[in-house]
Formats: C-alpha cells, structure tokens, sequence
C-alpha cells in the first residue's frame, strides 16, 4: 500500500511539474522576453523573464533531485531540493507580485469580460507552489527514510576505529 501511494504521489508531482513551472511559468517568462525583444514591453519584463526562467529551473532541477534522493546513500540531495524548490518559488512568487502590480496600473483587461492581466497570472502562476509543497513532503519523507542508512553508516564508521589494532609481535 505504502509503495503504492508512493508511485502515484510521484506521478502527481512529476505531472503538476511539467504543467505549473515546467510550462506556464517557463511559457510566460517566454511571452515577457518576446515581447520586451519586440519593443512592445519596457525593459523590467526581461528582468521578470530571467527571474521566472530562473524560478522555474530551479524548481525542475528540486524535483529531479527528489526522485533522485530515493536511494538512501544520496539523502543529501533531498536538502538540495528543498532548497531549490524554496528558492524558485520564491523566485517566482516575487516576478508574480511584481508582474501583477504592474499589469494592475498599466494593462487593461483581456477577453469578452474584460478580465484584469494581473487575475489572468495570478491564475496561471499561483498554482506552483503545489508542486514545490508535495516535492517538500516527498524530500521529508526521504530523508526520514534514509535515517536508518545514516545510523548504521555512523555505526560501521565507529566500529572501524574502535576495532581491535592488529598485533605486530607475536606471542610465544
């Protein structure tokens, strides 16, 4: 049962992934550097574009590092992919509220009932902290899990100093 949840929390979180930061965060920041290229944006967009790629790597390469830290030896890369999810979402929530301040005093809204730029972002952008917090939870577990591998680690290390010295004279 425990293997089972584990598989289909895998796949949620590889899925939301893909979806979230893998394509509409990267897909935004995409639209924000065409569009500063083109002339039709002021130049912070190709800041908030860098910030929201950057963001978004950082999240992807936090999510690789989970399935990564599955095996007990490489625990360490679950502290690598906490760190790298809470970075990118970090990363990108600031370009988000930056991005949403903007577009709230400059842009209209889009669409037949006219919906603000800055609610149309918010809807597409805010849902990347789902997978960060469900990567987050999966790294927790794997390292309680990997516990186990530290302790008897430590303990093999101590036995191997507190060994018994090979004798050097024999005893007749």
């Amino acid at each position: 049962m425990k293997k089972t949840i584990r598989i289909c929390l895998d796949i949620f979180l590889i899925i939301l992934s893909l979806i979230y930061p893998g394509f509409m965060a990267v897909m935004s920041a995409a639209g924000w550097h065409y569009n500063v290229k083109q002339g039709h944006y002021p130049e912070i967009f190709g800041v908030y574009s860098f910030w929201m790629f950057l963001g978004a790597g950082l999240i992807l390469s936090g999510v690789i590092c989970c399935f990564l830290a599955k095996k007990p030896k490489f625990y360490i890369l679950n502290l690598i992919s906490a760190f790298a999810g809470i970075a990118g979402t970090v990363s990108c929530m600031t370009v988000l509220k930056n991005f949403c301040a903007y577009a709230e005093q400059n842009f209209s809204g889009i669409g037949e009932n006219m919906k603000p730029v800055s609610e149309l972002y918010r809807d597409r952008l805010l849902p990347i902290v789902f997978p960060v917090f469900l990567m987050l939870i999966l790294d927790f577990r794997n390292f309680l899990e990997s516990r186990e591998f530290r302790i008897q680690k430590k303990n093999q290390k101590l036995a191997e100093l507190n060994a018994e010295a090979p004798k050097i004279l024999e005893d007749d």
